[in-house]
C-alpha cells in the first residue's frame, strides 16, 4: 500500500545564476525560467540565460539587442516582450520594443513605446502584455496588440506609487500590492479589472512593504521578501483572490531579500536574485517553493480504505465504511502546506457518525487523514465560506 508522507513544505536550493544581473526581465516561455537585461557588471547587461527545471541548469540565449537598465518585460503568447528601460551611460529613458521567441531564440523589433520610460512594470492579462507606469509617468497603464503592432492607453493607474512594489495577475485581474520609496513604503493593494478597465482598493497589505514581489499559483498569490524596517524581509504571504484575504504562510525564505524577481512554474513558485546587503551571494541565488507537493511511501502497516468527507458550514461531516464502525479512528486535517490543523480520536457508532463540530478552518483546500489500528484513508475537502 502507498501512503502520503505530510510535512512542512521547504525551499530548495537550485542552481545559481551564472552571472550577476540587477532589475533583470525575468519571464517564463516555452516551460524555462529566462533572465535577461538590466543591470550587469559595471552597468547594463545584454546577457541572457535560460534555467531548465529538468536538469537544473542554465544555458545562455540570445542577448538582448539593446541594453537597458531597470527595463520591463514578460510573456505573452510563450513569446518573451522586453521594453523600455535606462541608457546604460546617460540613464536617459528609452522606448525601444522587442520580442524574444523560445523556439527559434532569436529577437525581432515589435512597436516602440509611446513615450520612453524605465522602472516601469509588464503584466500579462489574458495574454495581453500591459504596462504599468514609469519614471515621470507614474500612473501610466497601456496595453500592447500584437495583431496591430500598436499601444494603447487605458485609464490611468489609481496612484503614483506603483513602483518597487508587486504585480501579479491571477483570476482574470491584475493585483498590485505595496511599493513606493524604501524609506516610507505603503500597504495599498488594488485590483484591476479588464472588463470595465478600472482599478478597485482592496483591504490594505499586513506590512508596508518596499521592493516586493509575487507570484500566482492558480488563485493563490504567494509574496514574499522585500524591504521594511530598515532590512530584507525573509516574510511569505499568501493571497486568495477568490476570498481577497490574505495570511502569512509558514515557511518563510532562508534569506532576507529585496529588488528579486518571482515567477511560477509547473505550480512551483521561485525566487530569482536579488540584492541582500550582508550576503552578496544572494543576488545569484535561485530558489523554489512547491506548496501543492506531496510524497509517498510505501507502508504495508494499513489496509486502504475510500470514505467521503464534506463540509456544512463549520461542521465536518464524515461517512466511514462498516468496517471501521466501532472502532477507535483518528481524524486529522492537514493544510495544503502539509501542516496539521486539527487531530483528534472518535468512535463511529453508524456511518455519517462522526461530526466534528466548530472548525475553525480558513478558506481552502484540507487533506482529511483516518486512520484505526489497520486501516488508513485519505479524502480531500475545499472549505469556502462568503
Amino acid at each position: 500500500m502507498s501512503s502520503i508522507a505530510l510535512s512542512a513544505q521547504k525551499w530548495e536550493s537550485l542552481a545559481p545564476i551564472p552571472e550577476s544581473f540587477t532589475f533583470p526581465v525575468v519571464a517564463v516561455a516555452n516551460g524555462k525560467i529566462h533572465i535577461m537585461g538590466g543591470g550587469g557588471v559595471g552597468g547594463a547587461t545584454n546577457k541572457h540565460y535560460a534555467y531548465d527545471p529538468a536538469t537544473n541548469s542554465w544555458a545562455a540565449k540570445a542577448n538582448v539587442p539593446y541594453m537597458a537598465q531597470q527595463p520591463a518585460g514578460t510573456s505573452v503568447n510563450n513569446k518573451i516582450h522586453f521594453f523600455g528601460g535606462g541608457f546604460p551611460n546617460s540613464g536617459s529613458p528609452l522606448n525601444s520594443h522587442h520580442v524574444y521567441d523560445p523556439l527559434s531564440d532569436s529577437w525581432n523589433a515589435a512597436a516602440n513605446l509611446t513615450a520612453p520610460r524605465a522602472i516601469h512594470y509588464a503584466a500579462n492579462l489574458n495574454e495581453e502584455l500591459y504596462s504599468l507606469a514609469g519614471q515621470g509617468m507614474t500612473t501610466l497603464c497601456q496595453t500592447y496588440n500584437a495583431g496591430t503592432n500598436s499601444w494603447t492607453t487605458k485609464n490611468p493607474l489609481p496612484d503614483g506609487q506603483f513602483f518597487y512594489g508587486a504585480h501579479v495577475t491571477s483570476s482574470n485581474h491584475i493585483y498590485r500590492f505595496c511599493g513606493g520609496g524604501y524609506t516610507a513604503p505603503h500597504n495599498r493593494v488594488h485590483r484591476y479589472d479588464a472588463h470595465n478597465d478600472s482599478w478597485t482598493a482592496l483591504t490594505n497589505f499586513p506590512a508596508r512593504i518596499h521592493g516586493f514581489q509575487g507570484a500566482a499559483i492558480g488563485d493563490q498569490i504567494f509574496l514574499a521578501g522585500g524591504y521594511y524596517d530598515f532590512q530584507e524581509r525573509t516574510e511569505v504571504y499568501q493571497f486568495d483572490t477568490k476570498a481577497e484575504t490574505v495570511g502569512q504562510y509558514p515557511i518563510s525564505l532562508p534569506i532576507g531579500v529585496n529588488y528579486h524577481n518571482m515567477v511560477s512554474l509547473d505550480s512551483c513558485i521561485y525566487v530569482i536574485g536579488g540584492n541582500n546587503a550582508i550576503d552578496p551571494n544572494v543576488k545569484f541565488q535561485l530558489l523554489r517553493l512547491c506548496p501543492y507537493k506531496t510524497t509517498t511511501k510505501q507502508s504495508d502497516e494499513y489496509s486502504k480504505i475510500d470514505f467521503h468527507a464534506y463540509m456544512a458550514g463549520s461542521i465536518l461531516q464524515l461517512e466511514l465504511p462498516d468496517l471501521m464502525l466501532n472502532q477507535q479512528t483518528e481524524v486529522a486535517i492537514f493544510n495544503i502546506n502539509g501542516t496539521p490543523v486539527f487531530k483528534n480520536e472518535f468512535i463511529a457508532k453508524a456511518k455519517n457518525a462522526i461530526e466534528i463540530n466548530q472548525l475553525s478552518l480558513r478558506n481552502g483546500m484540507y487533506l482529511i487523514q483516518i486512520k484505526s489500528k489497520t486501516t488508513l484513508g485519505y479524502s480531500k475537502i475545499i472549505h469556502y465560506l462568503p
